[in-house]
């Protein structure tokens, strides 16, 4: 089992500068399997994963506002990179820089097409203050999971989502997950 983290850093290359917040979720980051990357990974290479850990929070000016966060199940079409930022079977994300071989799922940060992918029910959900950050680590037996993709079981994966009525900077995200 190899842990992976992915961050929605403006420091991550070309096209992957932070969304402002609107009122409509924007998607900060994309993690979980496509059946459209098979042909890259083997069949049957893809294997699940489990999201541990979430850290979230703002990097604009301080007021008051609040933002919604959350963890959406969602189905990822063949392209993963939604609209901007880093995309699958990336050699960057391993905690432990020997995983980075092994790494199958797919990956993207800072989504500018939403529509790029179909939103299931929430996982998670929380409310914040701006001036706050937040950090959720899973209970052992608690992670959010999402199942290997398979023509049977289609593209599965979860989108870590912001949206705010008030504040119109840009939020941050770190996400920790495991593939089994």
């Amino acid at each position: 089992m190899a842990n992976f983290t992915i961050v929605n850093s403006t420091g991550m290359g070309a096209g992957s500068s932070q969304a402002a917040m609107t009122t409509t979720y924007k998607t900060l980051i994309t993690v979980g399997n496509s059946t459209g990357s098979l042909t890259n990974v083997g069949a049957g290479a893809l294997r699940r994963g489990k999201l541990y850990d979430i850290l979230i929070g703002t990097n604009g000016t301080p007021a008051d506002n609040y933002l919604e966060f959350d963890a959406a199940i969602i189905t990822m079409g063949a392209s993963t990179v939604l609209g901007g930022g880093i995309s699958s079977l990336s050699s960057q994300f391993g905690l432990d820089p020997a995983d980075n071989s092994g790494f199958v799922a797919s990956a993207g940060i800072n989504s500018s097409i939403e529509t790029a992918y179909t939103v299931g029910p929430e996982k998670w959900y929380l409310g914040l203050n701006q001036r706050a950050s937040y950090r959720w680590v899973a209970a052992p037996g608690s992670e959010l999971v999402y199942p290997a993709a398979s023509s049977a079981t289609g593209s599965n994966g979860f989108g870590i989502r912001a949206r705010s009525a008030g504040y119109t900077g840009s939020a941050t995200c770190t996400l920790l997950w495991q593939e089994q």
